[in-house]
């Protein structure tokens, strides 16, 4: 459950680059059709040592049935320079059931360091983000314009102590019937998915609105049991 739910973190983060400040953006999770949870994503903007920064803070539970099993309650904060838009500072605090776990983590992007209060220093990309960091730096960096059928979006990105490339490959337009009626999507499939659990010819895919605002319209990961599906409910 603990890799399930930080994927659809990640994709919420990832995908939601409405450009629009201070903004709040509400999902809804899904197992089986039933409602398992919910996550949200918040930005405000903040002065800090006299420079404008933008405080994003992605957090997400479980509710019902999928609570008494899973327990999740995760919470991820940034503190991104708007004249850059990386981060210089994020935060992560994780509950999962008996599984704890924080970390506050410093980004030095010009020397290509971060400092883990855990770990210690680390040798990464420039432009690293972490999953609260990726909207803002995804917003204005045009990753997601003029892209070719089959192309691959790259971004570094800071996990758990660890970082690693993600890729995102486009898989083309299609059209998806929603509650709020039917949208022009683009389709991205996350590549490198790992597990035993997951359908491996199709694990993961993601709909964003193909407009300004990229929202997510509909995220799903395919398990061999089933899938898990993340609804966006709300935006203001």
């Amino acid at each position: 459950m603990r890799t399930c739910f930080a994927l659809l973190m990640l994709l919420v983060v990832f995908n939601a680059v409405a450009q629009k400040n201070p903004e709040k953006l509400t999902f809804e999770l899904r197992l089986a059709g039933v409602k398992s949870g919910e996550a949200f994503y918040q930005t405000n903007i903040e002065s800090i040592d006299n420079k404008e920064n933008i405080h994003a803070v992605l957090y997400g539970y479980t509710t019902g049935l999928a609570d008494d099993l899973f327990a999740v309650n995760d919470r991820f904060e940034s503190f991104i320079e708007k004249n850059k838009t990386l981060p210089g500072k994020s935060l992560k605090k994780l509950k999962e059931k008996d599984y704890r776990f924080e970390e506050e983590i410093l980004y030095f992007h010009d020397e290509e360091v971060v400092f883990s209060d855990n770990s210690g220093w680390h040798d990464v990309k420039y432009g690293i983000c972490d999953i609260s960091a990726l909207i803002y730096h995804v917003r204005f960096s045009d990753k997601l314009q003029n892209l070719q059928k089959n192309q691959v979006v790259e971004i570094p990105f800071w996990d758990t102590d660890e970082w690693y490339m993600l890729e995102l490959k486009y898989a083309g337009i299609e059209k998806i019937e929603t509650d709020f009626g039917e949208f022009e999507c683009i389709r991205l499939e996350p590549l490198k998915i790992a597990g035993r659990f997951f359908n491996k010819r199709n694990p993961m895919n993601v709909w964003l609105s193909n407009d300004e605002r990229k929202l997510p319209v509909l995220m799903e990961l395919n398990f061999t049991v089933g899938s898990f599906k993340c609804y966006l409910v709300g935006a203001s």
